[in-house]
Protein backbone atom coordinates (compact mmCIF):
# COMPACT_ATOMS: atom_id res chain seq x y z
CA UNK A 1 0.00 0.00 0.00
CA UNK A 2 1.51 3.63 -0.88
CA UNK A 3 0.19 6.91 -0.19
CA UNK A 4 -0.95 9.10 -2.78
CA UNK A 5 2.70 10.47 -3.36
CA UNK A 6 4.26 7.35 -3.75
CA UNK A 7 4.93 6.57 -0.34
CA UNK A 8 5.14 2.92 1.38
CA UNK A 9 3.21 2.89 4.47
CA UNK A 10 3.35 -0.91 4.96
CA UNK A 11 6.45 -0.91 6.62
CA UNK A 12 5.74 -1.10 10.71
CA UNK A 13 9.48 -0.16 10.81
CA UNK A 14 9.15 2.80 9.32
CA UNK A 15 5.25 3.96 10.44
CA UNK A 16 7.36 4.56 14.25
CA UNK A 17 9.36 7.32 12.65
CA UNK A 18 7.90 9.39 9.67
CA UNK A 19 4.39 11.09 9.75
CA UNK A 20 2.75 11.91 6.44
CA UNK A 21 0.90 14.76 6.41
CA UNK A 22 -1.56 16.04 3.59
CA UNK A 23 -0.60 20.11 4.05
CA UNK A 24 1.41 21.82 1.43
CA UNK A 25 2.48 24.68 3.93
CA UNK A 26 4.47 22.93 6.85
CA UNK A 27 5.66 24.43 10.61
CA UNK A 28 9.41 24.04 11.20
CA UNK A 29 10.66 24.54 14.47
CA UNK A 30 14.10 24.43 17.03
CA UNK A 31 17.37 22.80 14.64
CA UNK A 32 15.95 20.89 11.45
CA UNK A 33 16.67 19.45 8.11
CA UNK A 34 14.55 19.67 5.07
CA UNK A 35 14.81 17.32 2.20
CA UNK A 36 13.58 17.57 -1.49
CA UNK A 37 11.74 14.27 -1.47
CA UNK A 38 13.14 14.47 -5.21
CA UNK A 39 16.69 14.50 -4.24
CA UNK A 40 16.31 11.56 -2.20
CA UNK A 41 14.62 9.54 -5.25
CA UNK A 42 17.46 10.59 -6.85
CA UNK A 43 19.98 9.99 -5.26
CA UNK A 44 18.82 6.81 -3.00
CA UNK A 45 15.68 5.55 -3.62
CA UNK A 46 12.64 5.25 -1.64
CA UNK A 47 12.06 7.60 1.18
CA UNK A 48 10.61 5.03 3.28
CA UNK A 49 13.43 3.20 2.75
CA UNK A 50 15.74 6.03 3.54
CA UNK A 51 14.54 6.67 6.86
CA UNK A 52 14.34 3.16 7.93
CA UNK A 53 17.94 2.46 6.83
CA UNK A 54 18.99 5.44 9.01
CA UNK A 55 17.06 5.23 12.09
CA UNK A 56 15.41 8.93 11.08
CA UNK A 57 12.12 10.45 12.23
CA UNK A 58 10.10 13.51 11.16
CA UNK A 59 7.11 14.61 8.58
CA UNK A 60 6.77 14.61 5.07
CA UNK A 61 4.15 15.24 2.69
CA UNK A 62 5.83 13.88 -0.27
CA UNK A 63 7.40 16.89 -1.48
CA UNK A 64 9.42 18.06 1.90
CA UNK A 65 10.82 15.73 3.88
CA UNK A 66 11.44 17.40 7.46
CA UNK A 67 13.94 16.26 9.89
CA UNK A 68 14.30 18.42 13.39
CA UNK A 69 16.03 18.15 16.60
CA UNK A 70 15.04 19.39 19.80
CA UNK A 71 18.51 19.08 21.77
CA UNK A 72 21.06 21.97 21.67
CA UNK A 73 23.67 21.75 19.65
CA UNK A 74 22.29 19.89 17.21
CA UNK A 75 25.17 17.47 17.08
CA UNK A 76 23.03 14.33 14.93
CA UNK A 77 21.89 16.90 12.43
CA UNK A 78 25.98 17.38 12.14
CA UNK A 79 27.11 13.95 11.82
CA UNK A 80 24.18 13.05 9.92
CA UNK A 81 25.45 15.70 7.00
CA UNK A 82 28.80 14.28 7.24
CA UNK A 83 28.88 10.54 7.44
CA UNK A 84 25.62 10.04 5.74
CA UNK A 85 24.82 12.84 2.88
CA UNK A 86 27.82 14.22 1.69
CA UNK A 87 29.03 10.27 1.00
CA UNK A 88 25.69 9.70 -0.92
CA UNK A 89 26.49 12.84 -3.03
CA UNK A 90 23.39 15.43 -1.03
CA UNK A 91 24.51 19.17 -1.04
CA UNK A 92 23.52 21.93 0.76
CA UNK A 93 20.61 23.88 -0.51
CA UNK A 94 20.26 21.08 -3.90
CA UNK A 95 19.11 18.67 -1.95
CA UNK A 96 18.68 19.95 1.41
CA UNK A 97 19.01 22.60 3.93
CA UNK A 98 19.64 23.09 7.46
CA UNK A 99 17.26 25.51 9.56
CA UNK A 100 17.11 26.87 12.99
CA UNK A 101 13.64 28.42 14.07
CA UNK A 102 13.43 32.11 14.26
CA UNK A 103 11.62 33.47 17.35
CA UNK A 104 9.56 36.50 16.48
CA UNK A 105 8.68 38.17 19.99
CA UNK A 106 11.29 38.63 23.03
CA UNK A 107 11.43 40.18 26.25
CA UNK A 108 9.92 44.21 26.78
CA UNK A 109 7.47 43.43 23.58
CA UNK A 110 10.73 42.88 21.31
CA UNK A 111 9.46 41.89 17.76
CA UNK A 112 12.15 40.41 15.57
CA UNK A 113 12.89 42.22 12.17
CA UNK A 114 12.66 38.81 10.61
CA UNK A 115 8.81 38.97 10.84
CA UNK A 116 7.30 38.41 7.51
CA UNK A 117 10.36 37.54 5.81
CA UNK A 118 12.09 34.71 4.20
CA UNK A 119 14.12 32.31 6.85
CA UNK A 120 17.80 33.14 6.52
CA UNK A 121 19.65 30.70 4.32
CA UNK A 122 16.59 29.89 2.50
CA UNK A 123 16.36 33.16 0.03
CA UNK A 124 17.42 31.78 -3.06
CA UNK A 125 16.82 27.77 -2.78
CA UNK A 126 15.11 27.13 -6.14
CA UNK A 127 12.86 24.71 -4.72
CA UNK A 128 11.91 25.93 -1.31
CA UNK A 129 9.76 28.54 -0.01
CA UNK A 130 9.92 30.49 3.56
CA UNK A 131 8.10 32.80 5.76
CA UNK A 132 8.45 33.51 9.54
CA UNK A 133 4.96 34.86 10.55
CA UNK A 134 3.51 35.61 14.05
CA UNK A 135 2.46 31.86 14.41
CA UNK A 136 5.40 30.25 13.81
CA UNK A 137 7.87 29.35 10.93
CA UNK A 138 6.55 27.60 7.36
CA UNK A 139 7.85 26.38 4.36
CA UNK A 140 6.71 24.81 1.24
CA UNK A 141 7.80 23.03 -1.93
CA UNK A 142 8.13 26.46 -4.50
CA UNK A 143 6.91 25.34 -7.97
CA UNK A 144 5.89 27.67 -10.62
CA UNK A 145 2.26 27.82 -9.70
CA UNK A 146 2.78 27.82 -6.08
CA UNK A 147 1.77 31.25 -5.43
CA UNK A 148 -2.16 29.92 -5.63
CA UNK A 149 -1.43 27.58 -2.54
CA UNK A 150 0.93 30.43 -0.93
CA UNK A 151 -2.05 32.98 -1.29
CA UNK A 152 -4.52 31.05 -0.14
CA UNK A 153 -2.60 30.04 3.52
CA UNK A 154 -1.54 33.76 3.84
CA UNK A 155 -5.06 35.31 3.26
CA UNK A 156 -6.58 33.14 6.09
CA UNK A 157 -3.85 32.97 8.36
CA UNK A 158 -2.57 36.82 8.10
CA UNK A 159 -5.27 38.47 5.95
CA UNK A 160 -3.85 42.08 7.07
CA UNK A 161 -0.97 40.76 4.64
CA UNK A 162 -0.16 41.61 1.05
CA UNK A 163 2.88 40.74 -0.26
CA UNK A 164 2.66 37.22 -1.21
CA UNK A 165 -1.31 38.42 -3.04
CA UNK A 166 0.92 41.25 -5.12
CA UNK A 167 3.59 38.76 -5.98
CA UNK A 168 1.34 36.46 -7.46
CA UNK A 169 -0.11 39.23 -9.27
CA UNK A 170 3.39 40.53 -10.82
CA UNK A 171 3.84 37.18 -11.90
CA UNK A 172 0.39 37.26 -13.68
CA UNK A 173 1.50 40.44 -15.30
CA UNK A 174 4.99 39.33 -16.72
CA UNK A 175 3.26 36.27 -17.71
CA UNK A 176 0.99 37.95 -19.90
CA UNK A 177 2.66 41.34 -21.04
CA UNK A 178 6.43 40.20 -21.06
CA UNK A 179 7.13 36.58 -20.38
CA UNK A 180 10.46 36.75 -21.66
CA UNK A 181 11.33 38.92 -18.55
CA UNK A 182 10.11 35.91 -16.01
CA UNK A 183 13.76 34.56 -16.15
CA UNK A 184 15.07 37.27 -14.33
CA UNK A 185 12.51 36.28 -11.40
CA UNK A 186 10.29 39.20 -10.71
CA UNK A 187 10.37 39.91 -6.76
CA UNK A 188 8.26 42.03 -5.03
CA UNK A 189 10.43 44.08 -2.09
CA UNK A 190 7.86 46.79 -0.52
CA UNK A 191 4.71 47.69 -0.82
CA UNK A 192 4.60 51.73 -1.01
CA UNK A 193 1.57 53.41 -1.44
CA UNK A 194 -0.62 52.43 -4.74
CA UNK A 195 2.19 50.99 -6.35
CA UNK A 196 4.80 48.36 -5.15
CA UNK A 197 8.62 48.22 -5.30
CA UNK A 198 10.21 44.82 -6.74
CA UNK A 199 13.56 43.88 -8.50
CA UNK A 200 14.64 41.69 -10.95
CA UNK A 201 18.30 39.27 -11.36
CA UNK A 202 20.83 41.15 -13.76
CA UNK A 203 18.44 44.47 -12.94
CA UNK A 204 20.53 47.53 -11.04
CA UNK A 205 18.10 49.05 -8.73
CA UNK A 206 14.19 49.02 -7.94
CA UNK A 207 11.41 48.85 -10.23
CA UNK A 208 7.68 50.24 -9.72
CA UNK A 209 4.16 48.26 -10.75
CA UNK A 210 1.05 50.86 -10.07
CA UNK A 211 -1.13 48.46 -7.85
CA UNK A 212 -4.24 49.29 -10.04
CA UNK A 213 -2.57 47.51 -13.14
CA UNK A 214 -2.04 44.10 -10.99
CA UNK A 215 -5.20 44.46 -9.64
CA UNK A 216 -6.88 43.96 -13.04
CA UNK A 217 -5.43 40.70 -13.21
CA UNK A 218 -7.28 39.30 -9.87
CA UNK A 219 -9.56 37.07 -11.52
CA UNK A 220 -11.57 36.61 -8.12
CA UNK A 221 -11.71 40.44 -7.95
CA UNK A 222 -14.20 39.63 -11.64
CA UNK A 223 -16.82 37.41 -9.95
CA UNK A 224 -17.29 39.60 -7.05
Amino acid sequence: MKTKEGIPINMEETKMYIHYSDKEILNVDFSYLIFNVDSINKKFGDLANFVAKYNLWGETNGKLYILNEMVQPHDRLHHLINTTLKPLGFKQYDDFVLGYEQLTKGANGYVSPLLDKDIPGMEDVEWLGSMITREGNFVWHREIDDWETYLEWRQENQPQYSMGYYQMLLIKYFEKYDPHKLKFEPKIIEHRGDKVIFGMKKHKGCLVAKIDALLELDDRSKWE
